[in-house]
């Protein structure tokens, strides 16, 4: 499957964003995930909250999305966003992705890394305190399997 301009699917899981990633992003695609993204995640505003950020396909940002993604990921830690889990299993373009994502986060106060499967993020998350829903991540991963199926 390829993804001209990116898609997403954006889900609250409990103290988590949970955000598929599919395709390279352009700057369109980074500003329309922000909006669906900052509506999933208003509820977690002032509280300490998480990401996890699963990639698919050539995963990549063009360099201005690349500056916005890391804009608007630093205007999150002030409303609590602290840790991100990346998951890098289904990447095409694992290396470069992640350079790429080690760039936008780095010296944003937010501790993140990087996992080859949901369940180690989700796992490590809850080792910093996180409460992750079980049944929203499953609902979550039903949506993506039905759209890998589309």
């Amino acid at each position: 499957m390829r993804y001209a301009h990116g898609e997403f699917i954006v889900t609250r899981c409990g103290d988590a964003v949970v955000t598929q990633a599919y395709g390279p992003w352009n700057k369109e695609c980074v500003k329309s995930f922000a909006d669906e993204y900052r509506t999933n995640a208003e509820a977690l505003f002032g509280k300490v909250w998480c990401n996890i950020v699963c990639v698919t396909g050539e995963s990549l940002l063009i360099p201005d999305a690349e500056t916005q993604l890391r804009e608007r990921t630093a205007a999150m830690h002030p409303l609590g966003l602290t840790h991100i889990a990346v998951v890098l299993g289904d990447s095409t373009a694992k290396a470069t992705t992640k350079a790429q994502l080690k760039r936008a986060y780095k010296r944003l106060n937010i501790e993140f890394t990087f996992f080859e499967d949901i369940e180690n993020a989700v796992e490590w998350l809850g080792e910093h305190g996180f409460s992750i829903d079980p049944e929203s991540i499953s609902t979550h991963l039903t949506k993506v399997a039905l759209k890998a199926r589309s």
